[in-house]
């Protein structure tokens, strides 16, 4: 689920799809067919692109915010669950699930320029609003990693709570917040 200014996005993953929500009047104003299974959404060119990771199709679905049309699809790797635009909106990054890597799309091309190697179970990520990082949880080794989005090297990796799924980072860019499903916990990090 995501949202830009009055409008909230939501995936339907039983129908493969998308719902456009107005957050004024509550309802259901588009549903745009999208991948299989779609799972996490990210917002960018400025509200102007929806991207929507599908899980079982491996692909991220580029939406036109405007039409509510799907503009072109982007194959990544396994599993895709996780997504999220990097601080300057040229760079999407997907966590790709049973891939074990991140995939980096230029968002002007909508092509994959990259994929990174990653620990196990890669999910959730967050770009830092601040500095040139990415940060991506492991559920399968209970672990987040930081990698340098400029070199992608993957800086450093820190133990967290038991099967980590969640994660947002603090607007000044000095803090990594990971929630872990299996224990409860939140693990704050300084970046």
């Amino acid at each position: 689920m995501g949202g830009f200014g009055t409008l909230l996005y939501v995936t339907n993953q039983g129908s493969d799809s998308v719902s456009v929500i107005s957050t004024i009047t509550n309802a259901v104003i588009a549903t745009i067919p999208v991948g299989n299974t779609p799972r996490g959404v990210a917002v960018g060119g400025l509200g102007t692109r929806l991207y929507v990771v599908n899980a079982d199709s491996d692909t991220v679905s580029v939406i036109n915010t405007i039409t509510n049309t799907v503009v072109t699809t982007v194959p990544v790797g396994a599993n895709p669950l996780g997504v999220t635009v990097s601080r300057d909106g040229t760079r999407l990054y997907t966590g790709n699930l049973l891939g074990n890597s991140v995939s980096v799309i230029n968002t002007i091309s909508n092509s994959v320029v990259t994929t990174i190697p990653a620990a196990d179970g890669p999910g959730a990520l967050a770009a830092s609003p601040t500095e040139n990082r990415l940060y991506v949880v492991h559920g399968g080794s209970d672990t987040m990693s930081v990698i340098n989005t400029d070199t992608y090297a993957v800086l450093r990796t820190v133990p967290v709570g038991a099967n980590p799924g969640g994660m947002a980072v603090s607007p000044d860019g000095k803090s990594v917040y990971v929630t872990s499903q299996n224990d409860d916990t939140v693990t704050a990090i300084g970046t």
